[in-house]
């Protein structure tokens, strides 16, 4: 697997998703037979994240201005109240936690570079938003996509702790551990998250446990002793069920039940670069082998699937959002999110040269 050619090819589909929006967001998906979607501010603002990385890694290229750019729209798009509409633009009027938690880390990504104030302001607005929609157990409990409590805003929570170190305020900083000692409390004792549903009556998807993880990790990161500790213990809980159920099935399934039985057949790309990622960095903390062997057979398994040879081609460098692509998840889709995971996937895969 030569991973230059495969990150190179998903560049050139992050890039032409941005070109669909006229360089100010990025589009939600490529549709078979229908195109590409409209600008996506949720997912717009963590590709900021990705953006920016990008941009000290391959200096000849224009990211640090992308970024920019996609921040400038992102403000624009701010509700009075400091939140962010969900879905993609037209779609919602309402502002969601998790769409705001996700344009945050893009402003407070910008904001801490230094950029003009008026990221960090936005940022401030979208981190009282966040508090205003919590209630005194840390839960999230307005503002809620399809009306129902979803532990994945924990990832939202990672938000404001981020914003905490960039402003200093520490009412980000309690909030976030609020939240994810809620997010704690959801946990079973076989590392299986309640309330992780994107939908009424739908399964636990792989995508969702995924951010549950990255949240609780990259909280752990940003928290110093005992309550640090205890987040990064429940990812690694949750991260040894994923690992032994991929060495026992040779694959993770797309849906998953609370017992981590399989609940579908197909696959979720867009988890399997999201855990891949996680597992990566738990292993740069502490050297595991069945960590780094599984995260690097899944980054495998996903760029198997992308197509890097039809340069023409709209789906060209995309990653799908399921495997085969009519699977339950983003059906006949190519969801940037996807791809910007994978690109995350390969960047973090490289940091293991230095190690």
């Amino acid at each position: 697997m030569d991973d230059e050619v495969h990150l190179m090819a998903a560049l050139t589909w992050l890039d032409r998703s941005i070109e669909k929006c006229d360089g100010h967001a990025s589009s939600k998906a490529y549709r078979f037979a229908r195109g590409w979607m409209s600008p996506y501010p949720e997912t717009s603002g963590y590709i900021i994240l990705t953006l920016l990385q990008l941009s000290s890694l391959y200096p000849e290229r224009d990211d640090q201005n992308s970024a920019l750019r996609l921040g400038d729209f992102l403000v624009d798009m701010q509700g009075i109240e400091g939140g962010f509409a969900g879905r993609e633009v037209g779609v919602l009027n309402t502002p969601l936690i998790f769409d705001t938690g996700m344009i945050l880390l893009g402003l407070n990504s910008l904001a801490r570079q230094g950029e003009d104030r008026k990221y960090e302001a936005a940022a401030r607005r979208a981190g009282d938003f966040l508090l205003d929609s919590m209630d005194d157990t840390g839960c999230f409990v307005r503002n809620l996509s399809n009306g129902i409590i979803h532990t994945y805003n924990v990832r939202a929570a990672w938000g404001l702790m981020a914003l905490a170190q960039t402003t200093g305020e520490q009412k980000y900083a309690d909030g976030a551990l609020q939240n994810a000692d809620w997010t704690l409390r959801q946990q079973r004792d076989n590392g299986f998250f309640k309330n992780n549903i994107f939908k009424p009556g739908g399964k636990a998807n792989l995508h969702g446990v995924s951010y549950v993880m990255r949240g609780l990790l990259e909280i752990s990161r940003l928290t110093d002793g005992t309550a640090g500790k205890k987040y990064n213990e429940a990812v690694r809980l949750t991260a040894d069920q994923l690992v032994a159920a991929f060495r026992e099935h040779g694959y993770i399934a797309g849906e998953l039940n609370k017992d981590w039985s399989y609940a579908a057949r197909y696959l979720c790309l867009t988890g399997y670069a999201q855990l891949s990622i996680i597992l990566l960095k738990l292993h740069q903390e502490t050297p595991s082998a069945d960590y780094l062997e599984t995260a690097l057979s899944l980054i495998k398994l996903v760029a198997s699937t992308q197509n890097i040879t039809a340069q023409t081609q709209p789906y060209y460098g995309g990653v799908k959002g399921s495997h085969p692509v009519y699977g339950r998840y983003a059906p006949l889709q190519y969801p940037n999110w996807a791809t910007k995971f994978f690109i995350d996937a390969l960047l973090e895969k490289r940091k293991l040269s230095s190690l």
